[in-house]
């Protein structure tokens, strides 16, 4: 093999492992959430993220409650904005909201879009319910709920 086929078989397979690792660092993109009502749930495992269609920009967010503590670690809810509507003011993006399961079993929380100050609105609400075994979320589910 002459030596210029084989400083091409290197840097091919060198282009093969960067592209690999770039797939493994990014996600592909989903669609966008754009009405409220819109999410997507998603599992690894004991821990879990729900994306809920958010507008920071109305005053409203989600808000977590009625969590149990000894079952439900929750880390928090993150707003983002698509990179597609990143300049547009105004625009919606999406609140993440990421936990673990810490005890098998069923265990339930509440979401709610709310102006979250005294005698704010709330907008709508979601009753979280996830089934989970010793190893993994078997089942997450969002249901509205009237207050």
């Amino acid at each position: 093999m002459s030596k210029r086929r084989k400083i091409i078989i290197v840097l091919v397979a060198f282009l093969g492992m960067v592209l690999v690792g770039l797939g493994i660092h990014f996600k592909p993109s989903s669609p966008e959430l754009t009405e409220l009502g819109d999410y997507r749930v998603s599992t690894d495992e004991k821990t879990f993220e729900i994306d809920l269609a958010s507008n920071s920009s109305t005053g409203y967010s989600w808000v977590a409650s009625d969590v149990n503590s000894e079952a439900i670690t929750l880390k928090g809810v993150t707003y983002h904005t698509y990179p597609s509507k990143s300049d547009t003011v105004g625009s919606g993006g999406y609140s993440q909201l990421t936990g673990k399961v810490t005890k098998s079993g069923k265990q339930s929380f509440k979401l709610t879009y709310c102006q979250d100050w005294d005698g704010g609105e709330k907008e709508m609400t979601y009753q979280v319910t996830i089934n989970s075994t010793k190893n993994k979320i078997s089942k997450i589910k969002l249901t509205e709920v009237s207050e």
